[in-house]
């Protein structure tokens, strides 16, 4: 694909290009007009046909024959290249037949499986009863037509039966995505649930989110699995109706839900996206980043889950802003990406209803990357502490030390000696130190799973020896630094043992003492305190503990995916499909878990290797 984006830009003739909408005068070995960017009496506007470039010095605007293709036609860089190719006469390499007859197959299912999904919402009494759900989510008519929003029926073989009718096997079906099979047979995955296409740029349905009708379902939201259509890492939904917006605001906004994206476009704010329950992911920023945008906001639930997903997220990015794409690029991608936290307790969806102006308030003012991590950093730090002020500094300086650029880091350095109290000059001292260490190879980090062999002698003289190891490993981390609770990617729910559930919960509501506990609950939370003294020294507690309950998250995870397998192979008929989706949901979370640990625990040591190399 490189290539043919080279042999087509040298075959084009850009003059000839922009002039068929901009008029064009020779000024020595350029050519000038009148911006289409941007109202201008004077024309500071001009190609350079050696270079192959445009340029605006008036509103900044530049690029070459593939953007602006993309920019006036709002095209894909593939849309673009295939219209240059076909203009300068160039044959692009070709998929094999059979691949686009495979693909083309998979599209037609989709969208006969989203007619019998529209026809459902309008033509059933559940159906029915679905649409008036959605009214009392303020969701117009309109707005359902725009979105293609539809039921999926409640019956165990129903799409099965219109897609045979209409000449599709059931392997096609499967491969599609929209059935599932297990040994009893194939069956509808998706039953009884409110449906939502998830479509490509061209507008077509590449895979399904199902919204649970009834309390009592497995799982609330239910997404096609990935597909020779479909890879939901990559997929940004929402984004075929948000591209315009997006590319004329030069701004987009990431939610993390289906609905919050559908009031938003419904509100007005049309550049906004939403990335189907995860925060964002590396593939779905570069997607945006190729669209060469200043702005992408991610915004999230105002939460405490919320609150801690955007402080990850972030973290796990930060490396990809400096490494874009195949080799390093200035640290420009803090600037590009910015963060903002909604109040407590609303949701895009909620303010998109009630308070549009505010929200679209709080993406104007998000915070960049950087400055949010910093924010994050001071919540968990006790500043009126000297312990807490080192360890905000020493985590800060780490931070700063990934920004290569001398001027975009002298701001936060002053900002941030400013909140801690010190002299500038021994934070510069501190990132200095930061960066020497970097450039030394490291030895990877130890894994959590050896450590709680370190550990588990210690960890049985706290009272509870039925809890499990690994729970009272991450308690007695966090007794210790407490500071670090937000790094706890945990629910309560993660926790079997309920009194440390409790003191987990007390430490969320940032509570630091045990005075206001029950005796009980003190006398546990004092032998973890005393114990954690004895696991010896942590270098980074923040990660130590961030990585513990991700092993905790996939321990949870596998003890129900078992559970929900022992009910499949009891199940009768009629529950086979909906468990057996749910089957298919926990092993793909598990297998998302587990990649996250082994990234905190193996690649990250690797990573700081390489670059020191």
């Amino acid at each position: 694909m490189p290539g043919d984006f080279d042999t087509v830009k040298e075959r084009i003739d850009i003059v000839a290009l922009v002039g068929e909408r901009v008029a064009l005068k020779k000024a020595g070995k350029v050519y000038k007009g009148l911006c289409p960017f941007h109202i201008e009496k004077t024309p500071s506007f001009q190609v350079d046909p050696e270079r192959r470039t445009y340029h605006c010095f008036g509103c900044g605007q530049h690029g070459d024959a593939f953007t602006w293709l993309e920019k006036m036609d709002n095209l894909e860089p593939v849309e673009a290249l295939k219209v240059l190719a076909e203009r300068a006469g160039v044959e692009l390499a070709r998929r094999a037949p059979e691949e686009r007859e495979r693909e083309t197959r998979l599209l037609k299912v989709n969208e006969t499986a989203h007619f019998y999904f529209r026809q459902a919402l309008r033509g059933t009494e559940k159906g029915k009863a679905a649409a008036a759900y959605l009214a009392t989510r303020g969701i117009a008519p309109e707005t359902i037509e725009k979105f293609g929003l539809g039921y999926a029926p409640d019956i165990f073989n129903g799409l099965l039966g219109y897609l045979k009718k209409k000449g599709f096997s059931e392997e096609e079906g499967l491969a599609a995505g929209v059935l599932t099979q297990t040994d009893r047979g194939t069956f509808d995955r998706f039953r009884d649930r409110l449906m939502v296409p998830i479509r490509d740029t061209k507008g077509r349905a590449i895979a399904f989110g199902g919204r649970a009708m009834r309390p009592d379902q497995q799982a609330k939201y239910l997404n096609t699995t990935n597909t020779l259509l479909f890879n939901k890492s990559e997929t940004l939904y929402a984004f075929d109706v948000a591209r315009s917006a997006i590319r004329g605001e030069s701004v987009a906004v990431i939610v993390e839900g289906y609905f919050d994206a559908i009031a938003c476009h419904q509100a007005g704010i049309a550049n906004v996206v939403a990335s189907m329950g995860t925060a964002l992911t590396p593939e779905q920023y570069l997607r945006l980043q190729d669209m060469k945008i200043e702005r992408v906001v991610v915004a999230f639930d105002g939460d405490a889950a919320g609150q801690r997903s955007a402080e990850r997220r972030g973290r796990d990015l930060l490396p990809l802003l400096q490494r874009h794409r195949a080799g390093q690029v200035s640290t420009r991608g803090y600037a590009t990406l910015y963060v903002t936290v909604l109040p407590e307790g609303k949701d895009p969806d909620d303010l998109a209803r009630s308070e549009p102006a505010r929200l679209r308030g709080l993406i104007t003012d998000a915070a960049s990357l950087l400055e949010f991590l910093i924010a994050k950093i001071q919540e968990r730090s006790r500043l009126d502490r000297p312990e807490g002020q080192i360890r905000f500094v020493e985590e800060v300086a780490e931070l700063l030390a990934r920004e290569p650029d001398p001027v975009r880091r002298d701001p936060y350095v002053t900002l941030v000696a400013n909140r801690a109290g010190l002299d500038p000059s021994l934070l510069r001292e501190r990132i200095q130190g930061a960066e020497r260490a970097a450039s030394r190879a490291a030895p990877a980090p130890a894994r959590p799973a050896d450590r709680l062999s370190e550990v588990a002698a210690a960890l049985e003289k706290v009272p509870g020896k039925q809890t499990p190891l690994q729970e009272r490993y991450v308690m007695a981390l966090l007794m210790r630094f407490p500071e670090e609770v937000a790094r706890a990617d945990l629910d309560p729910t993660d926790l079997s043992d309920p009194d440390l559930r409790a003191l987990f919960e007390h430490l969320q509501a940032g509570e630091r003492t045990s005075s206001d506990l029950p005796a009980h609950l003190a006398a546990i939370a004092a032998a973890l305190s005393a114990t954690a003294q004895e696991l010896g020294q942590e270098n980074d507690p923040g990660q130590a503990i961030e990585i513990a309950s991700q092993l905790l998250r996939v321990q949870r995870l596998r003890d129900r995916l078992g559970e929900k397998r022992a009910l499949l192979a009891r199940a009768a008929d009629g529950d086979v499909a909906e468990l057996a989706t749910e089957v298919e949901q926990l092993a793909n979370e598990l297998a998302a878990a587990m990649g996250r640990v082994e990234r905190r625990t193996v690649l990250h040591g690797d990573t700081e290797r390489k670059e020191s190399e």
